[in-house]
């Protein structure tokens, strides 16, 4: 089956240069994209957690991004009782694009049985931050004011925000983004890559045969797309969220728990350990704060 998959890939590769969109698409993106200048490294980019520290919860789940809606989460938490007795884990993009960015950051920040990574919009605010701190001329869009009233304690929070989320005992890992494809080491992932990934297209020059890209890069339709976790085969379970506009995703090595609460949508928890493992808590968005396409 390997042998035919490769066949297939080459043939399409080879199509698409036929036509001349492949090198068009090899020189828009890099294998993998750059880290931008005023990133931030947590002092511990993937964190373990333990088999000892996840037996203090009764209950373990997954839950969607955030974006500031503040409401959703708590309507969520309390209706499924998600009590300390449950481990609550984000899947990062607890900030931007909502209305109660502070008091989403705040929660999680101060709650003893939650944890989350770093999401896309998580480092656009720190890196936002970082801007105002070293350029003098730098003003914060209307929509990203709330970022003055972050306190330095809330901002170290923000930079320790892990890439992932390691759980060895249940062979899962979470992350907000996703990770190339093709049996490429989780650590020869770069940061840029975890936090952004959603689509990935054949590309015999890349590691493990498939480049990160984005659909309104891409100068024709039948150019081949593929969800990076449809591609994904292990050996970890992946829980992530940031591809909104596919929603929910259920692969066989991966689940995505993104459900556009931001954008009118429900936001989704996954429980993953205890009485309720394999279903789902939901809450409806209680209105679209977002608008935007991106």
């Amino acid at each position: 089956m390997g042998l035919i998959k490769l066949r297939i890939i080459a043939f399409i590769v080879l199509q698409c240069i036929i036509i001349g969109v492949v090198p068009r698409i090899f020189e828009d993106q890099k294998c993998q994209a750059d880290t931008p200048e005023g990133h931030f490294r947590p002092s511990v980019p993937h964190l373990t957690l333990t088999e000892d520290y996840l037996n203090q919860f009764k209950e373990i789940i997954i839950i969607g991004d955030q974006h500031g809606c503040y409401d959703e989460e708590q309507l969520l938490i309390n209706r499924f009782q998600l009590n300390d007795t449950v481990l609550k884990i984000f899947t990062g993009d607890l900030t931007r694009k909502g209305n109660k960015n502070l008091e989403v950051i705040r929660y999680v920040k101060n709650c003893s049985s939650c944890i989350s990574v770093r999401g896309n919009n998580d480092e656009k605010t720190l890196l936002m931050i970082w801007k105002k701190q070293t350029g003098s001329n730098y003003t914060y869009a209307p929509a990203d004011k709330w970022m003055k009233d972050l306190t330095e304690d809330e901002i170290n929070w923000l930079k320790e925000l892990p890439y992932s989320i390691y759980l060895p005992s249940m062979n899962s890992r979470v992350c907000h983004g996703g990770f190339l494809p093709g049996g490429i080491p989780i650590e020869d992932n770069r940061p840029y890559t975890i936090m952004n990934i959603r689509t990935v297209i054949a590309d015999p020059e890349c590691p493990g045969g498939w480049r990160p890209t984005r659909q309104e890069f891409l100068d024709s339709k039948e150019t081949p797309t593929f969800p990076w976790a449809s591609q994904w085969r292990g050996p970890e379970h992946i829980f992530f969220g940031h591809d909104h506009s596919r929603q929910l995703q259920l692969y066989p090595f991966a689940t995505g728990v993104d459900t556009a609460c931001v954008r009118g949508h429900y936001m989704t928890g996954l429980f993953i350990r205890g009485p309720r493992k394999g279903t789902f808590a939901t809450q409806p968005a209680l209105k679209k704060y977002y608008h935007g396409k991106v």
